[in-house]
């Protein structure tokens, strides 16, 4: 099943001590720590779906355990009993491996494989995560215009920036995590949402050497208690007189040069 979600507000985070949520969010792979603390907040903030909080908890704990760090278990623990989520749902190590797939283990849920290989697809970036683990996918439009898959996969293990500043204007990336964030939020298991950013987004396109006004959206699937999501990012370009959009000035470089 499929449905599209509408998107809603956000929240401050108060839950530990500067010093150890400062340490936490760091060690959160493939973003920064306003960033992940800027998704988080939507996610936890009132009116989110019951599960949604455990299912993103337990993804956390489970990159916290393989990765030895203490700190981001201990914020997951304190995130845990400030929403009275019981921690044996979240911190509890699986015990049997998460099924294929499909046929191989490069296979995706249909309607991301379907995204990926549609002719009339826009610039379409997949990313799955499994038991901690990521793993990054895109069409051929994507890579030649936006970012490598490799380029992806190197920022999510270097942790220096956020993945989708790769090729999302830097003002613009707050509406990004918006959008997975509200997508987390309104998660339910194994169905696939939908929505959109409210306005389109900057993205550097290195073909053309410019910055470019793109229509983004996003989809998502939460699969076995958590342990595997799969998102979506889909681009397509701005049809001038669409909707009014706000000027933003232009960066001097783009922004995966910074």
């Amino acid at each position: 099943p499929c449905r599209v979600v509408a998107p809603g507000g956000g929240m401050l985070l108060h839950i530990a001590p500067s010093s150890m949520l400062t340490q936490a969010l760091a060690q959160v792979p493939g973003t920064t720590s306003s960033s992940f603390a800027d998704t988080l907040s939507y996610v936890l903030a009132p009116g989110a779906s019951p599960v949604a909080a455990r299912y993103v908890l337990r993804a956390i704990a489970t990159t916290a355990r393989r990765r030895g760090t203490y700190e981001l278990t201990e914020f997951v623990t304190r995130l845990c009993n400030h929403y009275d989520i019981a921690l044996d749902h979240v911190m509890a190590e699986a015990t049997e491996p998460l099924p294929a797939l499909g046929d191989n283990d490069d296979d995706l849920p249909s309607f991301f494989e379907e995204k990926l290989t549609s002719s009339s697809a826009g610039f379409v970036n997949v990313r799955s995560r499994r038991d901690g683990e990521a793993r990054f996918y895109a069409n051929a439009a994507f890579e030649a215009s936006f970012a490598a898959v490799r380029e992806m996969d190197a920022t999510w293990q270097s942790g220096s920036m956020e993945i989708n500043s790769l090729f999302v204007h830097q003002e613009d990336c707050h509406l990004v995590r918006r959008l997975f964030g509200e997508l987390y939020r309104a998660c339910a298991p194994d169905e696939v949402l939908e929505m959109s950013t409210p306005r389109p987004v900057r993205a550097y396109d290195r073909a053309a050497a410019a910055y470019a006004l793109f229509d983004c959206r996003g989809a998502m699937l939460v699969q076995h208690e958590g342990r595997a999501f799969v998102g979506l990012v889909e681009l397509f370009l701005h049809a001038p007189g669409a909707a009014p959009v706000a000027p933003l000035a232009a960066p001097s470089e783009p922004p995966w040069a910074k």
